[in-house]
């Protein structure tokens, strides 16, 4: 087994135990004119700091827009006294920052909320990516950059793992805002500007991950809508279906399935191991070292350790290991307890130690190759462990989301190739119902499920760009996880 790490840009901290709200769709636009916002569908609407026009924020107002104007923290002040002045939604923060400048820039944003407690504010999360599948992986081996070939899996683009940890490092900015910035590096592509699918794609991310995204919208397209360019309106009416598609879910009382636990203590560290989980459709949660306890641990069946344990965290992975658990230690170093015992199995890359019905595996080096280490780990924890997962199907990202009280259950599904697919999908659980709503057939169609051993399968037989499947659990009381 070759499991190995990788270091990267972004850190996991602490998962709420509430569920994250649904998306929100954020337009960043020039100061050019606009339809109205009853027209686009979208009442959010982000303006660069500074405002060369102080008439635009009030125009836009009459539109019937939420107004928002985007700072750096250092401009945040200024920003924020003009937005009150003009009666404007709120201010929106560039970036938090590392070490000391975070500090300073949460008292920054603290001090200058107090001021004005008229206005929301809201701390953009940077690092997203624009949504899209690739053909071709880059790895960095030693510095060495290799290319995969094309026959090897799809790469995906997606900001599952950006915005999973967001939300834990910032429980404050529920829900977490992000940004990225749409692909349009050659001529072409930068005068037609994004496509319907491309628009369609980020919005269904956004929802799937219960966020709330900023997206740009070009300046010849403001232009066209504005000017009734039947081009311009077939774009945007598509972009219109899904985004009140994604607004047409609730996630009170719901939280995230998951069958697995992830323990670091650095914010700067192993994000490319754990964007790879994600990729790979491993349902996971995120906590800090500190904040390990048996009671996280009973929610689930599979732990990945990335940060140094101390003395008393021991026991409680032998005791989860015991139990029937896999608990995966990563490049860590020390004397164990289950050292007591010769290994099972192992190799110049790893050593695995049998305790009770689980196993603890302990990996030599950090991880070098995130996809090598994310298959691998599929492959321990195995199908039978995993809460939730996806098969014959390599474009796709899922997402799911349970009311504990009922065990009402809510699938996201993105396909992220430019061609429909056929899903089969796999779900803990036994559900009475199992129904598709998607943006194109609306709510809801029912879809044909069996059950074996507790493991409900179904497929969605055509998606094209997203869907949410409604389950409703045969159980008595809350559904199993």
């Amino acid at each position: 087994m070759r499991l190995r790490s990788y270091a990267c840009l972004l850190s996991i901290v602490i998962w709420l135990d509430v569920a994250p709200a649904a998306g929100k769709v954020f337009l960043r636009i020039t100061a050019g004119p606009l339809p109205p916002a009853g027209d686009l569908g979208v009442s959010e609407v982000v303006l660069r700091w500074p405002i060369r026009d102080a008439a635009v924020p009030a125009k836009l107002r009459a539109l019937g827009f939420r107004v928002f104007l985007e700072a750096g923290w250092d401009d945040l002040a200024a920003a924020a006294m003009v937005a009150e002045r003009a009666n404007l939604a709120g201010v929106i923060a560039d970036y938090e920052g590392a070490g000391a400048e975070a500090s300073n820039n949460k008292e920054t944003l603290r001090s200058t909320r107090a001021k004005h407690p008229e206005l929301l504010f809201r701390s953009l999360i940077s690092g997203g990516k624009q949504p899209q599948m690739r053909g071709r992986l880059v790895v960095d081996h030693d510095g060495i950059l290799q290319v995969s070939s094309p026959s090897s899996q799809p790469w995906l683009d997606t900001n599952l793992a950006v915005v999973r940890l967001a939300q834990t490092a910032h429980p404050d900015e529920a829900p977490v805002l992000y940004d990225f910035h749409w692909d349009l590096s050659d001529a072409v592509r930068k005068e037609q500007g994004p496509s319907a699918d491309e628009y369609a794609l980020a919005i269904s991310e956004a929802q799937a991950v219960r966020a709330d995204v900023v997206m740009e919208v070009p300046e010849s397209l403001q232009q066209a809508l504005v000017a009734n360019e039947p081009a311009a309106w077939a774009l945007w009416n598509k972009v219109k279906q899904y985004v009140t598609f994604s607004l047409a879910t609730a996630a009170d009382g719901m939280r995230p399935i998951a069958n697995m636990g992830i323990v670091t203590c650095d914010d700067q560290t192993n994000f490319e191991a754990v964007n790879l989980l994600a990729r790979h459709n491993l349902p996971f949660e995120t906590v800090r070292s500190q904040d390990l306890n048996a009671e996280r641990l009973d929610q689930w069946n599979a732990l990945v350790v990335f940060c140094a344990p101390r003395n008393p965290e021991h026991r409680v992975f032998s005791d989860f290991a015991k139990r029937g658990g896999i608990v995966v230690l990563v490049n860590q170093r020390g004397d164990y307890p289950w050292h007591s015992n010769p290994p099972v199995r192992q190799d110049q890359h790893s050593a695995t130690f049998a305790l009770g019905s689980g196993a603890i595996v302990e990996l030599k080096e950090t991880v070098s190759d995130p996809e090598i280490f994310a298959r691998d780990l599929r492959r321990l924890i195995g199908a039978e462990r995993s809460a939730l997962s996806l098969w014959n199907s390599l474009t796709t990202l899922v997402t799911g989301y349970r009311r504990q009280a009922t065990g009402e259950t809510v699938l996201n599904v993105i396909n992220y190739a430019d061609v429909p697919d056929n899903v089969q999908i796999q779900i803990q659980g036994r559900f009475a119902s199992v129904q598709l709503e998607t943006p194109e057939g609306g709510c809801c169609a029912a879809l044909r499920s069996f059950e074996r051993g507790g493991v409900t399968e179904f497929t969605i037989p055509r998606l094209v760009v997203a869907a949410r499947v409604h389950l409703k659990s045969a159980e008595a009381g809350p559904a199993a996880r």
